[in-house]
Parts: C-alpha cells; sequence; structure tokens
C-alpha cells in the first residue's frame, strides 16, 4: 500500500510562520558577530604592536614594519595621514581607505623620535 499524503496549506503556513520567527530571534545574534570579530581583529593587532614594541624598546618599529608585522588583507585598510607634522598610521574597516579614521574602527600608531603611542576606536565597528 501506498501513502499518497501531501501537505495542506495550513501546515505550510504554520511552518513557515515557525521558521520565521525562529529567524527573526536569531537575528540580533547573528547581526552583532561581525562588529564583534572586527573588534577582536582590531584589538590583536594593538596587541601585536604593543609586544613587538618591548621586544624593540630601544627602537619602537616605523609604519613599514608595522605593515609587514600586520600583513592587512581582505577588508582591513591601511592609510598613513599626516597629523601635526607627524605620520599616524591607521589600520582598520571602511568603505575606503580614506575614510578609515570617520569609519570609527580603526587601530592608529603614532611614532615621533623614540616614543610610540596607539590608539584604538571601535565605536563603529
Amino acid at each position: 500500500m501506498k501513502s499518497n499524503k501531501k501537505f495542506h496549506p495550513k501546515e505550510l503556513i504554520v511552518a513557515v510562520m515557525i521558521l520565521g520567527a525562529l529567524g527573526f530571534a536569531a537575528k540580533p545574534f547573528f547581526s552583532n558577530i561581525e562588529s564583534k570579530a572586527k573588534q577582536r581583529v582590531l584589538s590583536n593587532i594593538k596587541t601585536s604592536v604593543e609586544h613587538a614594541n618591548q621586544i624593540a624598546s630601544d627602537d619602537p618599529l616605523d609604519n613599514n614594519s608595522i605593515i609587514r608585522l600586520i600583513k592587512p588583507e581582505d577588508n582591513l585598510l591601511v592609510s598613513i595621514q599626516e597629523v601635526d607634522g607627524q605620520q599616524q598610521l591607521y589600520i582598520g574597516f571602511a568603505d575606503s581607505a580614506e575614510n578609515i579614521k570617520n569609519a570609527d574602527c580603526y587601530f592608529m600608531y603614532n611614532q615621533s623620535n623614540s616614543v610610540s603611542s596607539s590608539k584604538l576606536e571601535t565605536s563603529g565597528c
């Protein structure tokens, strides 16, 4: 005996409604994943640069050394900007390298003479 059981429209509507409710409930979890991942990447970059500078304590890393250390790829952009006569290195996430600072999702490194400083901005990630 062969059964020709088919789904009724009411059953399909209920199944679609349940799947929609599950998707709606999971949306905040999945939408926050990208932001947290970007923040972790930038935090790891900052930690790497700080450790590298501790190893080379007498001579802080320059911008080119940091770029070689980090090897930015994919969506991670690099920009070197002149601020008050000093070059500041920005590594971050934005739609273009020129907009890294405005996107508020970056790691900034500044080296003047033998003193280096860094800043992590993740409010826009």
